[in-house]
């Protein structure tokens, strides 16, 4: 139960932060700097967009018990959020200022609204498991 409430609560606040930063915040930025490859507002595929934060905050809470160290569940998150959104925001700098272009600049601003974003995520998601998120429940057996 806590994988489905993670997931849905990870997707919305994925979906609402991307909103807020890149939709308003960062908007203007990313036009000048990304304006040339990305679509117009009017053609965004909203539905992959969310598909994409359904999935990120699935595989974000599916994989967080699995490396509880039984810590306070906002200290665990945050540091779970902090490791993934540098696994994730990193590469990314390099692979975007490869492959796109753009500067190094939008690259890494990009990478730390991604990894501001996870953590926040993370810390949400340790949240919501609490203590005790990778203890395995024992199967009663019968003799």
């Amino acid at each position: 139960m806590k994988l489905i409430i993670s997931t849905i609560v990870g997707a919305i606040i994925f979906f609402v932060l991307g909103w807020i930063l890149y939709g308003m915040i960062f908007m203007n930025f990313f036009r000048v700097h990304y304006g040339a490859i990305m679509r117009s507002p009017d053609d965004y595929k909203m539905w992959a967009i969310l598909v994409a934060n359904v999935l990120e905050a699935f595989f974000l809470a599916w994989i967080y018990p699995k490396g509880y160290k039984g810590g306070s569940p906002a200290g665990e998150g945050f540091k779970f959020g902090f490791y993934i959104g540098l696994l994730m925001a990193v590469p990314y700098v390099f692979y975007t200022w490869a492959e796109f272009p753009i500067t190094y600049v939008t690259a890494i601003v990009d990478a730390i609204i991604m990894f501001v974003m996870v953590v926040i995520v993370g810390l949400v998601i340790g949240l919501i498991y609490g203590k005790g998120a990778g203890k395995e429940v024992p199967k009663e057996t019968t003799a």
